[in-house]
């Protein structure tokens, strides 16, 4: 049974992701860049706080490595906002469910 779970939480998950993105590549299309600077440091901390409380201490390393990716010379910066933000929200998406399947799974 938890493994039936397991896999309707991972669907949902997946679903609602994939609606972020959605959303955020619509939004990345507009001018507004100081939201978008905004919504990047609040996503940045959300995803280093929550990795950090559930016990992964890599996701420094991990917050490093994307930040560092965007750098590169050469590529747009709507191109690099996005590899950013959709970094970071697939990797909060994977340490919460890690969280849940560890709930599920116990």
């Amino acid at each position: 049974m938890n493994w039936l779970l397991l896999v309707v939480a991972y669907l949902v998950m997946e679903s609602i992701i994939n609606l972020v993105f959605h959303f955020v590549s619509r939004k990345l299309k507009s001018d507004e860049n100081r939201k978008l600077s905004v919504f990047k440091g609040v996503l940045e901390r959300i995803f280093v706080i929550t990795g950090l409380m559930l016990g992964y201490p890599h996701v420094i390393i991990a917050f490093g490595a994307l930040k560092i990716g965007t750098r590169f010379q050469g590529s747009s910066r709507i191109t690099n906002d996005y590899f950013l933000i959709g970094n970071f929200i697939s990797l909060l998406a994977a340490l919460l469910f890690c969280q849940l399947a560890a709930i599920l799974l116990s």
